[in-house]
């Protein structure tokens, strides 16, 4: 069934904690009870019978001890009446069942008026299976208080979930699929829970198989349900909320009939459903509740047929048989049926109790049980009842293997007569094992179901079984497949059987049933507490880890922040060289890269130099044991100005020698490096890493950048944040060749001198510092301090800085 899964109405919302006539009291009037109920459909979930729809009648009490007229409220709450199996009843004259055996909920929505969303149907079925119930068919009274359902309207309640996922409990409304419509009403349903599915098989329908009420105007009888529906209804419960629907017809062997009665059998892959009873021709379905001659000639000639012959549906194979039966109780409609089978199954027993012809609504109605036993086929009467007690229209249910349960009904009604109520109770109980009446129910008193001995006279065998009447007799089956059919056992192993019953003093009124086999009483769920405790407890765990993940993740950020290599984009790479230059230790040096005038190769020198961290360099020029400080500390140098805090020493214009040569545009540096800066170390100190944040790879040279030569400026600051390109420098640093190195401090200019004076003849790779300042002439100051580039010597075969704002690879004059 395709769902559109919408809140029907208010979930567990009670409309009344006593079952009483919700409207259309009399004055002087102190109470009330049931009186009777027409055509109601109702279903079995597990442990409770609920109760829907029909047309509920109550006898009102006055205050003078006196019963006034029966009369029915309309159910304007739409309430949903439920019986459960654990409530103990009594049925004798004068019990007011409304109070002791029933509690209700509600359709309508916060308690009030049924409307189109839940609205009051007469007739028509429940499906239901272990987990949820469905209401199919029947007939709406005409109103003009709100717009009718749709024609594949099908309300339904979810008690349980049949798969483990969130759910709550409470109405849906869904829509029918395939093209089948509710526009039927007064057929023959039946519930397979062990398959999960429902049935539903013929009934009434308007000439034009359109909308239906009931009792419409005579101006308008095409809304009326009085033509034969020829249809098999199937909907398949397998999957909650998502139920598909299938809607075929019944083949020519197989009539249309009203009010016939559908039985389960457990036989066979996936059990066979028993068409017994119904009429053609109804007198309940004219407006004037009479006949014509012709109906009533026409019923009298088909519809006792329904009760010697009937309707035989393999399920698993969707295939119709008809077979006749002997001993047949004629033509009943309206009455209703259980199976019992034996406890072998070597016999399975229908029971069919009440009703009556279908012609003659003023006459007297059956309250005889009778029994037709398969696969002998052979009816029997077990119980002969007396016209006073009769009713039809009454639905009959099996809390226990051996109990009947008959729910509502309606008397008679002779001429001229007001209706009247139902003699003994509303509920009627019949002990199927030694066939009688009872007036009372306990749950604890129960037994498993044993085969009259009628019964057992006439098929063979024991009250536990063994009979040995297996086939009808005396021409055997109309077809031969039924012996097969028959033979064959049911997996039985699919039936869960959710008896016995644990008794409760008093009816609870409850908005949720617990899941579970047997009756529960109210209160706190058993297992409510051990599943909060393992959610809590799994809440609880999360949030320790969770909180464990960030103390580690912030204990990292810290670490990086003092010089612990982190993953590159874990940090704002708009402050790593920031923070990077604020970090390094004043004692540590910082390594270089530098590039020759040739474009730079994988590898130029036939090995790997771009590597920093190798030990098995000889060419360092040894300092006496003195360690050399390219960067002393992070001080901010004048030219860079206290306001940008970047750390940086700015680079100043390149010398006179690179002016007569012609300048060359700074180029970055063509390897990103390492991405942990390195500690050299001179004269046997030991190289140690100095890591820092990993960083982005280098940025290539911005389009827009000045070019070299534009006039000085001694503001020539860049910020971080207006000179992006310093976020994608290398982390090696730049060096130049030749020129005056200013530095903050003027030991650091000894140290260098020191240096370049030490240095061994033929050494191609002179001393590298970094960074760069301004050249010794100012007059030559580039506009931008990054242009510099000093002069190199001749012949000299030093690599130079590559790092520029622009990237002219041409080198040309500028």
């Amino acid at each position: 069934m395709i769902r559109s899964q919408r809140i029907l109405l208010a979930l567990g919302l009670f409309a009344k904690q006593c079952v009483a006539q919700a409207a259309g009291w009399q004055a002087g009037q102190v109470n009330t009870t049931m009186c009777y109920w027409d055509s109601p459909r109702a279903a079995v979930i597990r442990d409770t019978l609920y109760i829907d729809g029909g047309l509920l009648w109550w006898k009102p009490g006055m205050n003078d001890g006196s019963y006034g007229a029966p009369t029915s409220d309309g159910n304007p709450l739409g309430l949903v009446y439920l019986l459960n199996f654990s409530t103990p009843f009594d049925t004798s004259p004068g019990q007011n069942l409304s109070l002791t055996a029933f509690t209700n909920i509600s359709k309508a929505s916060n308690g009030g008026a049924a409307n189109n969303i839940g609205p009051q149907y007469y007739d028509g079925t429940m499906f239901a299976n272990d987990y949820e119930w469905i209401t199919y068919g029947g007939l709406l009274s005409p109103t003009d208080a709100f717009k009718a359902p749709g024609e594949d309207s099908v309300p339904a309640y979810q008690q349980y979930p049949q798969v483990q996922k969130q759910f709550s409990s409470g109405y849906v409304l869904g829509t029918t699929s395939t093209g089948t419509t509710r526009y039927v009403t007064n057929g023959a349903g039946v519930s397979v829970p062990s398959e999960n599915l429902g049935f539903y098989m013929g009934g009434l329908k308007s000439p034009t198989s359109g909308p239906i009420y009931y009792q419409p105007p005579p101006i308008n009888s095409s809304v009326g349900a009085s033509v034969l529906s020829d249809t098999l209804i199937q909907v398949d419960m397998s999957t909650e909320g998502q139920e598909t629907w299938t809607n075929s017809s019944l083949p020519t062997s197989v009539p249309g009939r009203a009010n016939a009665e559908l039985v389960w059998v457990p036989v066979s892959e996936k059990g066979v459903i028993v068409a017994i009873g119904g009429v053609i021709n109804p007198v309940f379905a004219n407006i004037n509740l009479t006949l014509n001659a012709s109906d009533t000639a026409d019923s009298k000639a088909q519809s006792p047929k329904f009760m010697s012959t009937v309707s035989v549906y393999d399920i698993a194979k969707q295939s119709w048989y008809e077979q006749a039966t002997t001993g047949s109780p004629g033509q009943l409609t309206q009455g209703c049926a259980v199976l019992a089978s034996a406890q072998d199954g070597t016999s399975h027993n229908i029971y069919w109790y009440g009703g009556f012809d279908g012609i003659n609504i003023n006459g007297n109605f059956s309250d005889d049980v009778w029994i037709l036993s398969i696969p002998s086929f052979m009816w029997m009467k077990v119980n002969s009842g007396v016209s006073t007690h009769a009713r039809a229209g009454h639905r009959c249910i099996k809390p226990y293997p051996d109990q009947m349960f008959v729910i509502g009904g309606y008397a008679s009604l002779p001429d001229d007569s007001p209706p009247t109520c139902l003699d003994g109770n509303l509920i009627q109980i019949f002990n199927l094992s030694s066939s009688e009446w009872i007036t009372s129910y306990n749950p604890k008193n129960w037994s498993n179901y044993t085969v009259p001995s009628m019964i057992a006279a006439m098929i063979g065998g024991t009250g536990t079984g063994s009979a040995t009447q297996t086939a009808p007799s005396p021409s055997g089956f109309s077809d031969s497949s039924l012996k097969a059919l028959f033979a064959s056992p049911y997996n039985s192993s699919k039936i869960v059987n959710w008896y016995p019953y644990n008794p409760s003093t008093t009816p609870e009124p409850r908005t949720t049933i617990l899941p579970t086999s047997v009756s529960k009483s109210g209160g706190t769920p058993s297992y409510l507490a051990p599943v909060l405790g393992v959610v809590l407890g799994l809440f609880f765990v999360t949030l320790l880890l969770i909180a464990f993940l960030l103390w580690r993740r912030r204990r990292i950020f810290k670490q990086n922040g003092t010089g612990t290599q982190s993953e590159a984009g874990t940090l704002d790479n708009r402050r790593w060289v920031t923070n990077w230059l604020r970090a390094t230790p004043v004692d540590a040096k910082a390594p270089t890269v530098t590039t020759d005038d040739t474009p730079s190769s994988p590898d130029p020198y036939g090995e790997d130099f771009s590597r920093t961290d190798r030990t098995d360099r000889t060419d360092i020029p040894e300092m006496g044991g003195s360690q050399v400080h390219e960067m002393m500390d992070t001080s901010m140098p004048t030219e860079l100005g206290a306001a940008h805090d970047t750390g940086f020493v700015p680079l100043a214009a390149a010398g006179a020698g690179a002016a007569a040569k012609g300048r060359r545009g700074v180029t970055h540096s063509p390897s990103t490096g390492s991405h942990a800066s390195q500690a050299s170390s001179i004269s046997g100190i030991s190289r140690t890493s100095v890591p820092r944040p990993g960083l982005s790879p280098v940025h290539q040279a911005r389009a827009d950048s000045p070019p070299l030569g534009g006039s000085p400026s001694a503001d020539a600051i860049v910020s971080v944040a207006s000179s992006s390109h310093l976020r994608g420098i290398s982390d090696t640093s730049v060096s130049t060749d030749g020129g005056a190195y200013a530095t903050p401090s003027e030991g650091l200019d000894r140290a260098r001198r020191d240096l370049a004076a030490s240095a061994p003849e033929g050494n191609t790779r002179p001393n590298v510092v970094s960074p760069l300042t301004s050249p010794e002439n100012p007059a030559q100051e580039s506009s931008d301090y990054l242009a510099a580039s000093p002069s190199p010597p001749p012949n000299s075969s030093n690599r130079k800085s590559q790092f520029s704002e622009k990237l002219d690879e041409a080198g040309g004059e500028k």
